[in-house]
């Protein structure tokens, strides 16, 4: 589990580095794109970082087996 973790984290790490980068470019452009590009690339950033959070808080679905139920194995 761990191992999909870190290579999502990785994604998401390399989304918020282009999301960084983009930030940078699009200063060059017009007015009205610099604005439009630079929210998205804000919302695409934050929900980079908040998606980090969960993937690393969230607990695995299933415990040990001695903590299942019998029935749940059948």
């Amino acid at each position: 589990m761990n191992f999909i973790r870190s290579l999502i984290s990785v994604f998401l790490i390399a989304l918020l580095f282009v999301s960084i980068a983009g930030w940078f470019w699009a200063g060059d452009q017009p007015s009205a794109k610099m604005v439009g590009s630079r929210v998205v690339l804000t919302l695409c950033g934050v929900s980079s970082l908040g998606c980090l959070w969960l993937l690393w808080s969230a607990k695995s679905g299933v415990g040990s087996p001695d903590q299942l139920n019998r029935a749940d194995l059948a």
